[in-house]
């Protein structure tokens, strides 16, 4: 017997989509200048996630990029490992827009990264690289990941940890600033969803700075 599915009320509809449109607003007026004002960030995400990208891909392998922004990172995975197929996922048309440009060969969606329009197991690689602090549940970011890779695929998820004073001062001046800004989490308590779901095993993990930012990232494999 299947438990009946509640549907979101009006007042959660509405505030789904006010968050919505403010993700879109906010990044939408950055996109043309969204990698150069991140280069610097965006580049450690790459090169460490690229560093342990897995070696035992098929060539026709499927790669998920959630919250994909303007495509850089599947740009490059195209140029490094072509004959993937690749797929991204944004809110914001903006992003997608220029995604298009860099990445002609990624087949690109515009949706919500909390509710992926794809059936589970579709994907070898799923990545979430900085998208979980716009995010509402992180243990829910955590089932979809792992239910779009395949069983023995690899899972890379990148977040800003609230671990340091400046971070968790920067989260309290963004989620103020920002409609769009949900908050970091720190690395146990990710740590902690990870080995609560028990379907996936941490196979690397890391902090790192980049530039006043910190990062912390994980390469998990789906069991």
């Amino acid at each position: 017997m299947t438990a009946a599915r509640r549907e979101p009320s009006g007042a959660a509809v509405r505030s789904r989509r006010r968050y919505i449109d403010a993700v879109r607003h906010d990044y939408g007026r950055l996109a043309d200048e969204y990698e150069r004002r991140w280069s610097e960030l965006n580049a450690v995400v790459r090169e460490w996630v690229l560093e342990r990208w897995p070696d035992d891909l098929d060539s026709n392998a499927r790669v998920l990029d959630l919250g994909c922004g303007t495509g850089a990172f599947l740009a490059e995975v195209a140029a490094r490992y072509p004959g993937l197929e690749l797929v991204g996922l944004d809110l914001t048309p903006a992003l997608l827009a220029e995604a298009r440009r860099r990445a002609p060969s990624a087949h690109l969606v515009e949706g919500d990264a909390e509710a992926p329009p794809f059936y589970d197991g579709a994907f070898d690689v799923v990545c979430s690289l900085i998208v979980l602090h716009h995010l509402h549940d992180r243990q829910r970011h955590v089932d979809v990941l792992t239910r779009l890779c395949r069983p023995g695929g690899t899972i890379f998820l990148c977040m800003f940890p609230r671990d340091r004073v400046a971070m968790r001062a920067l989260d309290l001046w963004l989620r103020w600033r920002n409609p769009g800004w949900r908050g970091m989490v720190s690395t146990a308590e990710i740590a902690q969803t990870l080995a609560r779901d028990g379907r996936v095993t941490v196979c690397d993990r890391a902090e790192l700075a980049a530039g006043f930012w910190w990062l912390g990232l994980f390469r998990l494999r789906r069991r």
